[in-house]
This record gives structure tokens, C-alpha cells and sequence, in this order.
């Protein structure tokens, strides 16, 4: 054979044998790459303990990191723990790393094994963390699995679970190595029960964990280690209830599961793609992880995930995740407009010092609502705040119908909020209309302007729901109010019938983020007099066609709530998608801000809170009216179901004391029934 067809031959089967070898190494970059895609509802599966962004759990009052090890370290390094509420100096400060547990032969420490079996699942039904994996001490090795829960059910509890097979003879020794320092006024107690064969161990004191036993091979170790955190001493009967957990695990679980459970009767049932399914009952996950009842903090952008902007909290809780709550879980959004209530001492300090009435919300705020943007950026002049925190307040007025709190804790924020647009809009006497100058509008990219369009019209909005609150609990408005909102300058253009995004905008110009486009969702202002349908339509098509493409992720969700509104079912369930799909980072859905760049160390809970609002207020076609006059008028439902959606049901959805589920169906048709009754309502 000529030798030249030899050589050829012989280069074909070595490429081909290179390619085949590619093919059966593991591709240690993503080696959940080695297993089918997953899409289940409820369990989210990592195959790779090097997965970069882990996930996070929480309750709405402690919160911890997990990564791939299972525990909370990574690498070596512990990874923080976060308390809702727990400030130094208006920022939010780490408690020690609770979660963090080592496994060490005499001085050798086990470590996850890479090459062995390994899988981590992330239950969002029962909210529990599971590590499938095998630790490595060089020869000798601990097989078993790790879980990891925060108590729904105890705001100040959390557990690790360890079951471990040993191959070898000798000591294991497991240690909860205290890190950081102890922040004042937190303190915690433990309790550890560990058994093998029988034999047992049970501690409760300190933070710090230390035990161990003699193993023989076929052993099987079981830790059961809780903790129990307190933003000041350990109650009287601490103890106590460490050594009832201690001998009755399972009580703890149930009861954790329980609340779980309770929290899911509230859901969004998709009838579509399994993708659609998984990614909203994440967003759902996250967002339920962060908050509390009857906690009294609001949830920073990134929860208790991380303290990302210093844990402050931005109008990202009050016109993002706000919504995404009030109507399944009005009990957990109370916390939000509480948190206003609580410091608007802070907020009338902020106008006082700058030389308003009425109360100046922080656009950074923290433990006493004092502003805390960092020194010299601009952004603490987007005192759209004020009108975000209003319009929040009198929404969940208006979905409990509770007037006993509108008197003593939402009307006390509106009035105050009110005066300071009041005290704040300059009458500009040779046009006669009353303006706001100097402001920073949502779209951060246009920094100082005057007449922000978004602004103005919230800031009118606030002036008309503090007369509506007045009107609600029998008592006399400012005067002032009505006169400054009737005169308050809204910018339009009447050419082109759309809203003008503020006096220095020019033709094309690109936005960070969307801005005038919320004037149509969430705001849903109305021009009297004028077709709002053209004017929304023009408006949203110019100013959603001129945002940066890798700006935060809730302008999609805005989007999708907007196309829905306009009877453009395509466009709203492309903007659902896209909503989620550029953010979501690793086999857990970590949500991130940005398409164009990761943070590994957060969850970004305002942009989780918008695929949730996009179907509640979008595709299923919830709509509130802020100024209806009949009270039967306030809630409606248009929906807009996408092409791939069978159907949409939320379950569990609460409208003034009653409690129904929302089923649409094909054809748009909305079915309304009181939850678990065949009986429809109306």
C-alpha cells in the first residue's frame, strides 16, 4: 500500500482516538455537562462541588451560604452569615459563620473527594439543602451526606445533619470553628447529640463545636448539631428546648416542613415547559427565604445573601418585591411597609437636615432610615423613593382593607411623604404648575436632571393617595396637597403622544435601565381626557427600543407586564423568559443583576421578585386600581396566557380577608374559586 495512504490512515485513527478520548473525559468546567438537563419543579441538582455560586438559604431573620463542601466554607475560607436587622453604624455586619463544620483524622482534615460519586439538591418545597459526597483524608474516607436547614418555623434555628460511613480504623474528630467576631448584642448557644453504634455525645454551650469518636470500618456517624442565634442573650428556656430537639429530631423537621408547606399553598402553577415551572418557583424560593412575618425589616437587593450595598435598602423592596408578595403573602410584604413605619423618624431627619417638611426616605437606608449612599454619588438624589415607599404603603391598604394600621402606621408615612413634596416642588409662576428640579430618575444614567417624568407623576401620585388615606380614616388632608398635585408638571409630548423622560433628554438616548416605560406598569398613570392605550403603546415601544441591553434584569419584567397590559401575548412571554433566563447562574438559579457580568457571592432578590410579578400583573392579568371609587372595582383580572401555557393557576391569592385561587385558561378565560372549593366565587 503506497505509503503516503499508510500515513493518512494512521492520522485519521489517531484524531479519530483523540476525539473519542475527549468525549470520555469528564469535563471537569461543568460536570453537570455529564448529566441530563434538569427541570423539575422542585429540585434543583448540582453534580459539581467546584460550582462557583452555590445557593442560599434562609427564613426573613438568619441566613447562611452553602457551596459545594456543603457546609459553610468554601475552600478553606468560612463564608459569612447574615441577621436581618443587625446594623453597625447603618451597615449590615456578618454574625460568626455558624454553618461551617470540618472533619478531621488527627491533623489531617477530610475533604471532598472530586473523583467520587457527588451530588448536592436544593429542596424547595421543604427548603432543605442535601450533599451526596464522599470525604477524602488520604487513604481513608467518610461517605454520607450532609443537610442543611434554616427553620421555617423558628425564626432562630437553624440544623446540620451529618451521616458518615467510615472505611478504617481510628478518630473522627468534627469541629464548628468559631469565625469574625461576635457583633453586639448577638449571641447563641449549640447543642450536638453525636452517635455511633449506640454510644453518644451531647454539648450545649458555646459557638464552637468539638467532637468526636473511635470508628471501625462499616461505622456510621450521625451529627445532629443545632444552633439557635439571639440578637441579645439566650432566652431562659434556651437550653431546654435544645435538649427537646436533641431527643426529638424529627419534630423539628415536621414542624419545619410544615411551614414550608404552608408558605407553598400560596403558588404559580404553570401548565407549560418544566423550565418555566423550575425558574418561577425559584424566583419564589429566594424571595420567600428573605422575608418574615411580623419581622419589622424590610429586604436589602440581595437579602440575607450577602451584604452587597451594605445590606441597605433601596426602593427595590418597595415597587419590586412588594408586588411579588402582597397578594399571595400579605403577612410577609407587611414587613416591608413596616420597616417605613419604623424608620420614619430617620426619614423626617433626612428632610430637616436638608431643609424640607415631611420625611426624606434614604435611597440607601438602614438601621434608623438615616440617608447612607456612599459620599459623593449622585444617586442620593432619586427621590423617586418617597413616592415608591407611598404607593407600597397604600397598596397593601388597599389589598387588606385594614384601616386600624392605614390610621396608626400607613397614614403617618403618607402625610409625612406628602409634605415633603409640598416643601419640596418649586411653582414656577411664569408657566403657573408646580416642579421638581434636581433629581436623579430611575434611569441612573441621566444623574442630575429636572422633571424627571417618573418623578413627578409619582410624586403626584403620593399627594393623591395621602388625600385618599385622609378620606379612609375620616380625617382633614393638607390643603397644600391638592393644590401642588393639580398643578404638578407632567412632562408629555403631545406630537408624538408619549410621556418625555425629563427636561435634558435627548432624541435616542440610551437608559440604564427602564424609567419613563414604568409611568405604564406600575405606575398605570392617566392623563385625563387622552386614549391611554396609544399613549402607553408609544411610550413603551420609543423608550424600551433606547435601554443598554446589559442593564439590571427588572426592566424585562416590567416589559412583560406592559406587552400583556397592550394584548401582546408573544412579546409578554418573550419578556417573561428573558426576565429570567440571561440571570440565573449554576444548577441552583442563583439569580444575577446583570447578563454581562456574574457575582458569585449574591442573589439578587429585585430582579428574582420580577418573573413573579410579570405573571401575577402580566400573563394571569392581575390589576389593581389605586383611585377606583367602589371598592368591588379596586382588583381585576385580565389575562394574556402565552401560546406554550396551557394554563395559569395562583393558588392561595388573598384579597381582604378572602382567600381564593386564580385558574386562566385558553381563551383567557379567568376562573375564580375560593382556594381548595369547586365553587367559583363569582
Amino acid at each position: 500500500m503506497n505509503r503516503s495512504i499508510i500515513r493518512g490512515i494512521t492520522l485519521i485513527i489517531l484524531a479519530a482516538a483523540v476525539i473519542i478520548g475527549l468525549l470520555l473525559v469528564p469535563n471537569k468546567s461543568n460536570k453537570n455537562a455529564n448529566h441530563p438537563p434538569n427541570d423539575d419543579p422542585w429540585l434543583l441538582v448540582s453534580y459539581d462541588p467546584d460550582n462557583p455560586y452555590g445557593t442560599y438559604l434562609g427564613n426573613g431573620f438568619i441566613g447562611c451560604r452553602i457551596m459545594g463542601e456543603g457546609v459553610g466554607s468554601h475552600n478553606g475560607d468560612p463564608l459569612p452569615c447574615f441577621m436581618a436587622g443587625l446594623y453597625d453604624n447603618e451597615k449590615l455586619i456578618p454574625t460568626p459563620t455558624w454553618s461551617d463544620l470540618r472533619f478531621y483524622d488527627g491533623k489531617t482534615e477530610f475533604t471532598i473527594d472530586k473523583n467520587a460519586d457527588y451530588k448536592q439538591v436544593l429542596n424547595m418545597k421543604t427548603g432543605s439543602l442535601t450533599t451526596y459526597a464522599t470525604w477524602r483524608a488520604g487513604h481513608k474516607t467518610l461517605k454520607g451526606k450532609i443537610e442543611v436547614i434554616v427553620s421555617r418555623a423558628e425564626p432562630d434555628l437553624a440544623r446540620l445533619y451529618v451521616r458518615l460511613a467510615a472505611d478504617f480504623h481510628g478518630h473522627v474528630r468534627i469541629k464548628s470553628p468559631p469565625s469574625g467576631n461576635s457583633p453586639t448584642g448577638v449571641d447563641w448557644v449549640v447543642g450536638s447529640c453525636l452517635s455511633k453504634t449506640g454510644s453518644s455525645v451531647t454539648g450545649i454551650g458555646g459557638m464552637a463545636l468539638d467532637t468526636g469518636a473511635a470508628v471501625e470500618p462499616g461505622d456510621k456517624l450521625t451529627l445532629d448539631y443545632y444552633i439557635m442565634l439571639f440578637r441579645s442573650a439566650p432566652p431562659k428556656d434556651a437550653k431546654s428546648r435544645l435538649e427537646a430537639l436533641l431527643k426529638h429530631p424529627n419534630e423539628f423537621v415536621s414542624e419545619h416542613k410544615a411551614a414550608m408547606s404552608d408558605l407553598w399553598k400560596h403558588d404559580i402553577i404553570i401548565d407549560g415547559p418544566r423550565r418555566d415551572q423550575q425558574a418561577i418557583h425559584s424566583c419564589m424560593f429566594y424571595l420567600m427565604q428573605s422575608v418574615r412575618e411580623s419581622s419589622g425589616w424590610s429586604i436589602p437587593p440581595m437579602g440575607l445573601s450577602g451584604n452587597a450595598f451594605n445590606g441597605h435598602v433601596f426602593w427595590d423592596a418597595d415597587l419590586w418585591m412588594f408586588p411579588a408578595l402582597i397578594l399571595q403573602h400579605p403577612g410577609l410584604a407587611r414587613s416591608i411597609v413596616d420597616y417605613r413605619y419604623n424608620t420614619l423618624s430617620g426619614a423626617i431627619a433626612n428632610a430637616k437636615e436638608h431643609g424640607f417638611a415631611g420625611a426624606e426616605y434614604a435611597w440607601e437606608s438602614g438601621y434608623t432610615g438615616r440617608e447612607d449612599t456612599p459620599e459623593g454619588l449622585v444617586y442620593a438624589n432619586e427621590r423617586h423613593i418617597n413616592g415608591d415607599v407611598a404607593l407600597c404603603q397604600w397598596q397593601y391598604y388597599l389589598a387588606t382593607g385594614d384601616k386600624g394600621w392605614l390610621k396608626t402606621r400607613g397614614y403617618p408615612v403618607l402625610k409625612a411623604t406628602a409634605d415633603y413634596w409640598v416643601s419640596r416642588a418649586k411653582l414656577n409662576q411664569a408657566k403657573d404648575r408646580y416642579e421638581i428640579l434636581q433629581v436623579v430618575p430611575p434611569d441612573e444614567n441621566a444623574e442630575l436632571t429636572d422633571n424627571s417624568a417618573y418623578t413627578n407623576i409619582i410624586a403626584q401620585m403620593n399627594l393623591r393617595i395621602a388625600m385618599q388615606a385622609a378620606k379612609q380614616i375620616g380625617t382633614v388632608p393638607n390643603p397644600q396637597w391638592s393644590q401642588v398635585a393639580q398643578k404638578m408638571y407632567i412632562p408629555y409630548d403631545p406630537a408624538n403622544k408619549r410621556f418625555i423622560a425629563h427636561d435634558a433628554c435627548k432624541p435616542n438616548c440610551e437608559a440604564k435601565q427602564a424609567d419613563t416605560e414604568l409611568i405604564v406598569y406600575p405606575l398605570q398613570y392617566e392623563l385625563a381626557d387622552h386614549d391611554m392605550t396609544e399613549i402607553y403603546k408609544n411610550t413603551f415601544e420609543y423608550y424600551s427600543s433606547h435601554v443598554h441591553p446589559n442593564g439590571p434584569a427588572m426592566s424585562t419584567s416590567a416589559y412583560s407586564v406592559i406587552s400583556a397590559r397592550l394584548g401582546d401575548c408573544d412579546r409578554a412571554y418573550k419578556e417573561f423568559v428573558k426576565s429570567y433566563k440571561p440571570y440565573f447562574r449554576g444548577p441552583f438559579n442563583y439569580f444575577n443583576e446583570k447578563p454581562s457580568k456574574t457575582y458569585e457571592n449574591m442573589c439578587f432578590l429585585t430582579g428574582a421578585a420580577g418573573p413573579i410579578q410579570s405573571i401575577i400583573f402580566g400573563l394571569a392579568g392581575a390589576k389593581v386600581d389605586y383611585f377606583a371609587q367602589d371598592d368591588g372595582k379596586i382588583l381585576s383580572w385580565s389575562a394574556c396566557l402565552p401560546k406554550c401555557w396551557k394554563s395559569i393557576k395562583l393558588t392561595g391569592v388573598q384579597w381582604r380577608g378572602k382567600q381564593f385561587d386564580v385558574t386562566v385558561n385558553r381563551g383567557n378565560k379567568v376562573i375564580i374559586r375560593p382556594s381548595q372549593s369547586p365553587t367559583p366565587i363569582h
